[in-house]
């Protein structure tokens, strides 16, 4: 069910299957990009004779000016209320097209190059989706998405925290025909003693409802409805049981390009699967209050977070490894 490759440096795996918090792997470099066309140059012009490249370059700067992973996204007292009542929060609008089309492809690229199996060749269990983690070590262009100000000083406000660190981040691939995302939490193999993490997740295209969006059990971060339930097997019947006993109010709708949604690591999450001719690409970027406290692990995934994205971290210490760097602080 598992394969890894490690090395050295950073401490990389990869993994296909449903487990939220085990999976690494590395870009192999800038994305090409597709030539601008600038029309027919005449021969005999001197003054046009070596324009090209300047406007080339004035082309790309042009678009590069439209990347914004740093602004503020200003938030309104509605939308933190809503996130600390509900668990979780969707907002519209937190990155323009250009930002995802300048990142996304080196993140598709990489998952691309990375899984190799055929989706009709994967086991059920492993037919969610593709999962690879911690590009953020390996690529610039990803590192530099995921040390971005933007998405940091969301995830800092909202959780109500001075400033906040990296856990890990992953991509998240569901093929077509990819199924079910079951039931789970995800704090449930993360070895830290507060609430005070958090996932954003960051469609890289429009996601419509036959395609799988996050769904969410709306207040469910406050109550235990399987946390000491991993993700798979039997624990989606029984979590789901709970979460239809309890009455929770399950918000499921498309997600707009641009939009991210941000859940605490208790909330319970699910997704159905794919039924487009597209992939449902996402990448995700686990935030944890930058005075995070490692907990004991009290189960094996959680030893197998200790060692992967906390290594050198002893409990009771603050997670501050190289792997853990400050993203935003006031």
């Amino acid at each position: 069910m598992t394969a890894f490759m490690t090395n050295q440096r950073h401490q990389t795996c990869f993994h296909r299957n449903l487990s939220p918090h085990c999976m690494i792997g590395h870009l192999s470099g800038p994305v090409t990009r597709r030539p601008v066309s600038l029309g027919r140059v005449p021969s005999n012009s001197r003054q046009m004779r070596n324009p090209p490249v300047c406007q080339v370059l004035q082309l790309q700067a042009q678009t590069e000016s439209k990347v914004d992973i740093h602004s503020p996204h200003h938030l309104n007292e509605n939308q933190i209320r809503y996130y600390q009542e509900s668990g979780f929060v969707r907002l519209p609008n937190v990155f323009n097209a250009a930002t995802l089309a300048h990142y996304g492809p080196t993140v598709s690229l990489e998952v691309a190059h990375a899984d190799k199996t055929p989706l009709e060749e994967d086991s059920d269990y492993q037919k969610a989706f593709t999962q690879i983690t911690n590009l953020w070590a390996k690529s610039k262009p990803v590192e530099e998405f995921v040390l971005g100000q933007k998405l940091g000083r969301i995830a800092a406000e909202i959780m109500g925290v001075e400033g906040v660190r990296v856990y890990h981040d992953q991509a998240l691939n569901k093929e077509p025909g990819g199924g079910y995302t079951p039931w789970h939490c995800d704090a449930y193999y993360w070895p830290v003693q507060s609430d005070k993490i958090v996932t954003a997740w960051v469609p890289l295209q429009d996601v419509p409802e036959e395609m799988g969006p996050l769904q969410f059990a709306a207040g469910s971060h406050a109550h235990d409805l399987g946390r000491d339930l991993g993700i798979g097997g039997d624990a989606h019947k029984k979590i789901d049981a709970a979460v239809r006993k309890g009455g929770f109010e399950i918000v499921s709708r498309p997600f707009e390009l641009g939009e991210v949604s941000f859940h605490s690591g208790w909330t319970f999450h699910q997704a159905s699967g794919n039924h487009t001719d597209k992939s449902r690409e996402v990448f995700t970027i686990i935030f944890m209050d930058k005075d995070m406290i490692m907990a004991e692990p009290i189960n094996h995934n959680q030893h197998l977070d200790h060692i992967r994205w906390l290594p050198g971290v002893v409990p009771g210490n603050v997670c501050d490894s190289h792997l853990n760097p400050v993203v935003w602080a006031r």
